[in-house]
């Protein structure tokens, strides 16, 4: 009983990892699953939710979803408040945590392996793919965009919020892949938290976006779980090096993107003003952040690597 109370505590720690990972771009929820070694429990109790074991398979996920929950809202109003008032020393924090989970990605996917040109191919492709999400937000300025749909709120923005939470679910279980960094670049990922904390002022329409954006969440986690169950079963070496070229892209795309762009002053914001809004607070965190990121990231890389964990069944 004992050994049971402490296994669900460390899966709800585990989960309030995974929690911070999904709302803090640059931190991927797969990548903490799996240097904690809870990567092949999750994706094995998500692949057999849907049978006669749902109760049992649900009780393995719940504490990591309630530690994942408690964690997003805990950081949802300082995260607000950071975008608002010191956006480019926040990103530079969450370009901080990228860089240092390279070491631990790099280890698990290709350090003492000998890469063939698939596996190559598979770096190259995950880096520009991510790369490529960045660049072509800024060549039609999607942040200026999706905050002129937001604001008219046509029909059409239902689908395309359901469409963002399916990829954006990525994050949950690919490991090197940040949700909330892909909606950062597509523009989204300050209206998502806006639609949570809209809902005492606004309750009918931010409940709706937030309820369409979390069913494409739900599904996408399931689909990308079993087709992460797959991957590492039968192209390993592969799947791990394309994840690693989604990290490595990542660090660049975090900059390059029509949200910093339009922070930066060189992209026009929704009413057509170009407004640079770097200010005194950015250039004092922005050196703070940076360290702190990197210094917690490659804590947890050298605490994991002094004490390896096994991928519990």
């Amino acid at each position: 009983m004992a050994n049971k109370v402490k296994s669900v505590i460390k899966d709800g720690l585990i989960g309030v990892g995974i929690g911070c990972a999904i709302i803090i771009p640059g931190i991927s929820g797969g990548t903490i699953a799996l240097i904690t070694g809870a990567f092949k429990k999750i994706v094995n109790a998500v692949d057999q939710l849907f049978t006669k074991y749902f109760v049992k398979n649900l009780l393995i996920l719940l504490p990591f979803g309630i530690g994942a929950v408690l964690a997003v809202a805990g950081l949802l109003k300082p995260i607000d408040l950071a975008i608002e008032h010191c956006f480019l020393a926040l990103t530079i924090l969450f370009a901080a945590f990228m860089v240092g989970s390279v070491p631990s990605l790099y280890d698990s996917s290709i350090k003492g392996k000998k890469l063939n040109y698939i596996n190559i191919i598979g770096i190259i492709v995950g880096f520009l793919v991510v790369i490529g999400f960045g660049v072509l937000s800024i060549v039609v300025n999607l942040n200026k965009e999706v905050g002129t749909m937001v604001h008219d709120n046509p029909w059409y923005l239902y689908p395309i919020i359901f469409g963002v939470g399916l990829i954006s679910s990525m994050g949950l279980i690919v490991p090197g892949f940040s949700g909330s960094m892909l909606l950062m670049v597509l523009g989204f990922y300050d209206k998502v938290i806006s639609f949570v904390l809209d809902i005492p002022h606004n309750p009918g329409w931010s409940i709706l976006r937030l309820g369409v954006f979390a069913l494409g969440v739900a599904i996408g986690f399931v689909f990308f779980s079993k087709l992460m169950k797959y991957m590492f079963e039968k192209h390993e070496e592969t799947t791990y090096c394309v994840v690693l070229g989604f990290l490595l892209g990542s660090i660049i795309a975090i900059f390059v993107n029509s949200n910093m762009f339009q922070y930066f002053g060189l992209l026009p914001d929704r009413e057509g003003n170009i407004i640079n809004h770097i200010n005194n607070l950015d250039y004092i965190l922005s050196p703070i952040f940076g360290v702190i990121g990197l210094a917690i990231s490659l804590a947890i890389y050298f605490y994991m690597r002094k004490h390896p964990q096994e991928q519990d069944a």
